[in-house]
């Protein structure tokens, strides 16, 4: 007798998959208040958790507290109040153990001009506690990953203003840090050297690395990050992906066309609260020239924040 075994549907199989398994929280931070002297209130509350490989981008205003934000997540700046955890370390009670799970990039920060690019790596290598063979072979892996091979026996002093940020950049990666903590790490290079230190941060994501960053490039926000924290006037108002964020406009797509009968009409766009209504309305106008396009995350931006993204912030740098 051969036993009959029952086929599952799709749905069926669908439900018997074990549910997967949460992932480990890198980064707590609970109700962080940062209030200075003078009464400025830097930080209103923001409660945030960070998955362990996972990409955060932090975006808002300039002067809405991104930096105050993440200079608390370093220990370089005590909160009023509020609690900051990584890998399971209370941060404010033990902040240099905190700290050594931690590569950094800073918005501004100064370099020894009179040592070599290989140089500079290998002494802030030997900060880190690697061995002298360690921190020669960490140099030459993140001289390569950064693009710099060219540049190892040049002084950084002779270096061009992009470099030197990349440079700051090789820094953060030395060790190879479970939590990257990266302060508008691509401000003022040109778009190659932005796109290669993206492949830098994903190719670091790829081997579990956290990476929780600021910036000012609404592109880069959309392209390395797996949520976006929204920060404005101290709070942070949306926090999620990108497509949790488009939900929060009430018509998040755009139909662009001309008028059929004057294909020399002024453009005419419509927005639509969902695709298929984009559809509806292309079928009642019989159009048959039109582009549909989903709203960006500057649109989310603008209609979080009732302000233009800044795109002139800075000059481009080589």
């Amino acid at each position: 007798m051969v036993a009959r075994i029952k086929s599952l549907s799709p749905i069926e199989l669908e439900r018997a998959k074990p549910a997967p398994a949460p992932r480990e929280i890198a980064v707590r931070m609970l109700d962080l208040v940062k209030t200075y002297r003078d009464g400025t209130e830097a930080n209103r509350g923001i409660s945030l958790e960070v998955q362990r490989g996972e990409v955060v981008a932090i975006v808002g205003p300039n002067g809405a507290g991104k930096t105050t934000f993440l200079r608390q997540l370093t220990t370089e700046l005590r909160p009023t109040s509020g609690s900051v955890s990584v890998f399971g370390v209370d941060a404010l009670a033990e902040p240099q153990q905190a700290k050594r799970a931690m590569g950094i990039t800073p918005q501004e920060a100064g370099v020894f001009e009179r040592l070599t690019v290989r140089e500079h790596f290998e002494l802030f290598a030997h900060l880190k506690h690697l061995s002298k063979r360690e921190a020669r072979e960490a140099a030459r892996e993140v001289i390569a990953e950064l693009e710099l091979i060219g540049e190892t026996n040049k002084s950084v002093g002779s270096l061009s203003g992009g470099q030197r940020r990349r440079i700051l950049i090789g820094l953060a990666l030395l060790g190879r840090p479970p939590l990257l903590v990266l302060d508008e790490p691509t401000t003022g290079l040109d778009p190659a050297s932005r796109r290669a230190v993206w492949g830098v941060i994903r190719r670091a994501v790829n081997t579990g690395t956290t990476v929780i960053l600021s910036t000012h490039y609404m592109e880069e926000a959309e392209r390395l990050s797996d949520r976006i924290a929204v920060i404005a006037a101290g709070r942070l108002i949306a926090f999620g992906t990108l497509d949790e964020l488009l939900t929060r406009m009430d018509r998040s797509y755009s139909l662009s066309y001309r008028d059929p009968i004057d294909p020399l009409s002024d453009l005419r766009i419509r927005y639509f609260a969902s695709f298929a209504q984009a559809q509806q309305h292309i079928a009642r106008e019989l159009l048959s020239e039109y582009s549909i396009a989903r709203a960006s995350l500057e649109d989310v931006y603008f209609t979080l924040t009732g302000e233009p993204f800044d795109k002139d912030e800075t000059e481009t740098i080589g």
